[in-house]
């Protein structure tokens, strides 16, 4: 799983976002996108490019949370809880 923010200092997480979907080895990652930005055109863009979620900052920490659980069981991948 990828937790991208795509208001990068000195860079763009647009970018990030499709270079990791044209890597073999990362391409079925599932993305989590959240921004500061706008958040209708950025999560429109978000989607398109394959994210399986957005947030919008700020982050709520309980909705990372279930947003990350639902994301992992929807790739199949379960969150382990601590032991």
């Amino acid at each position: 799983m990828v937790i991208l923010d795509i208001g990068l200092p000195g860079g763009d997480g647009f970018i990030v976002m499709e270079r990791l979907k044209a890597m073999v080895a990362l391409a079925c990652a599932p993305v989590i996108i959240v921004s500061a930005q706008d958040p209708l055109a950025a999560e429109a863009w978000a989607v398109e490019a394959g994210a399986k979620a957005f947030l919008q900052k700020p982050v709520d920490t309980e909705q990372l949370v279930a947003t990350i659980e639902k994301t992992l069981r929807e790739s199949g991948t379960p969150p382990k809880k601590p032991a």
